[in-house]
């Protein structure tokens, strides 16, 4: 078989990766226009319960990535001066640019034809000359754009903005903080990806965004780092939390989050992967999470099935329900931070209380746990692999 993948973000090359360790006589390639080195954001974050799938399918995968993790058992929230620390949570981040790289060599070792700097070939040659063409090129899919009302997508923009930053305090846990400006509140999601490095997402409302003068992307002229001025006063909101230690972005200018859905994942030889397919919200950090694991059901299922359709359809019957009660996990966390001015002046406790639950509709339980049978399955699946 031949398999074309558009896209060498996470779940792209981790598809190419488990596709070869089942098929090794099938051929796979992999399209990505930016270069190998160039990568977009800073830390990627799992829970606990989202690497038993990974070690089970990729055991040396998994032990070369998690000997680079930051781990931390805990969330903050910072709130009025006061900062309100939970136990009993279990996550692990690592620099996405480490995961890329470690996905590369991985794909490389097991005969994965890996193009770079290189746009992959019109789509419909690739459906011409491929079996079976993986569209996994993000939210923003050329791919899934072109045959839109094939797969019924459906996009939708968050009314608030947000920007992807990096910087030097050393967090010892995911944190969540709220700094009451002038226009309104301000928030931050802050996690540790290495030593001495911690990503960190700041969002407002789009009425503060505005009060406050910030502009949007289209107005500025491209910068390697992003909207400097606005980085500038972010840095100054924080100050207090980021305690002398500096904010930079990489390409980070001010978005607004958009919840992309498919009424159907493939259309013909062609399937949807990752945020191509699906996206959910910053707020809950699924959604490297989430397209790993759609490359680990794609790969099983086509090595389970005779055809590609059969191995489609199985594709999405199993990855549809998850991904489905994930989007609406993650829509009530948004809706809550973009309402955060309704809990802004309670109580430190009762504020604290709110976050973690999103007003009891959230709790630890959502976080994904360690499902000990799915886990023997991939590793059943896996055993006679190369």
């Amino acid at each position: 078989m031949r398999i074309a993948v558009i896209g060498a973000g996470p779940g792209g090359l981790y598809t190419a990766c488990l596709v070869k360790r089942l098929r090794p006589h099938d051929v796979v390639e992999v399209w990505e226009a930016n270069a190998a080195r160039d990568t977009f954001g800073f830390g990627v974050v799992f829970s606990d319960g989202a690497l038993g799938g990974i070690e089970a399918a990729d055991p040396a995968l998994f032990e070369a990535v998690t000997a680079e993790f930051a781990r931390w058992t805990r969330i903050d929230v910072h709130y009025r001066d006061r900062t309100q620390r939970n136990e009993g949570y279990g996550f692990a981040a690592v620099s996405r640019h480490t995961l890329l790289r470690l996905l590369q060599e991985r794909c490389a070792g097991l005969g994965v034809r890996l193009h770079f700097g290189t746009r992959a070939p019109e789509v419909a040659r690739l459906r011409a000359s491929h079996d079976l063409v993986v569209a996994a090129d993000g939210v923003g899919s050329r791919t899934r754009a072109r045959y839109a009302a094939a797969f019924g997508t459906e996009r939708q923009e968050a009314g608030s903005r947000y920007m992807w930053l990096g910087t030097d305090r050393p967090f010892d846990a995911l944190t969540f903080a709220v700094v009451e400006t002038q226009h309104g509140p301000v928030q931050a999601h802050a996690y540790p990806y290495a030593p001495g490095r911690s990503t960190f997402i700041v969002e407002v409302g789009d009425a503060v965004w505005r009060a406050a003068g910030f502009r949007s992307a289209e107005r500025r002229p491209a910068d390697p780092v992003g909207d400097r001025d606005g980085i500038d006063e972010v840095a100054r909101y924080f100050s207090g939390l980021l305690d002398g230690h500096a904010l930079w972005g990489n390409r980070s200018y001010w978005g607004r989050f958009t919840a992309v859905r498919n009424r159907n994942w493939s259309h013909g030889n062609l399937v949807l992967l990752g945020d191509s397919a699906h996206t959910t919200h910053f707020s809950i950090g699924s959604g490297t999470k989430l397209a790993m694991e759609d490359g680990l059901a794609l790969a099983t299922a086509l090595h389970e099935h005779r055809t590609v359709p059969e191995a489609l359809a199985a594709y999405e019957a199993e990855r549809r329900p998850a991904v489905e009660r994930m989007q609406r996990t993650a829509l009530t966390s948004l809706e809550w931070f973009e309402n955060i001015d309704r809990c802004v002046g309670l109580p430190p406790d009762a504020f604290n209380a709110h976050l973690l639950t999103r007003s009891g509709r959230l709790t630890r339980d959502d976080l994904p746990a360690v499902d000990a049978e799915h886990v023997g399955r991939i590793r059943r699946r896996f055993a006679d692999a190369a």
